[in-house]
């Protein structure tokens, strides 16, 4: 596959207006690796969007903290992940979509906040993949699935781009 063109935020910005994605939301965008790791099996199980849930909550807070104000409330960041966990959305979407958390949520001046919140976002694909595998007896001693493993280290491959446009 052939290395994808590094996009500016404002680019990335533009790309999230044309799917529908501006204001607040623009904020939320860093929750699709994680709706991500939820669909790599192709079903949306409840353990895994719990743990969604839990990452929403402390995300949404964060957010608030950072503002100095309530920019988005958590009913609104679920309305938003609504769109992506109603029904198996495009996968090529997806990835449309996590190509973009790089350039719009990982590249500000504040290196150790982009690294907080791609370890966050990291572990939180770990938890999420290791819930599913938890909830399915079927899967004996394997945690991740094939699609879930090939999910996770697209992801990580996405968001390692940030750090190697630095060096």
């Amino acid at each position: 596959m052939p290395e994808a063109r590094i996009l500016s935020r404002e680019q990335a910005l533009a790309v999230l207006r044309r799917h529908g994605i501006w204001g607040a939301e623009v904020y939320l965008i860093d929750l699709i690796p994680l709706v991500e790791m939820i669909w790599a099996d192709g079903k949306a199980q409840e353990s895994e969007i719990a743990v969604l849930d839990d990452y929403l909550a402390r995300h949404v807070a964060s957010l608030n903290e950072l503002a100095g104000y309530e920019m988005i409330s958590r009913d609104s960041a679920r309305a938003f992940l609504c769109r992506f966990l109603r029904e198996r959305p495009d996968p090529q979407l997806l990835r449309t979509l996590r190509s973009l958390v790089a350039a719009v949520r990982l590249s500000g001046s504040d290196e150790k906040r982009n690294a907080a919140l791609r370890s966050s976002l990291l572990a939180a694909c770990v938890d999420i993949a290791a819930s599913a595998g938890a909830a399915d007896p079927n899967r004996g001693r394997e945690r991740f699935d094939a699609e879930e493993k090939r999910s996770f280290f697209e992801i990580l491959e996405s968001l390692e781009k940030v750090k190697d446009r630095r060096s």
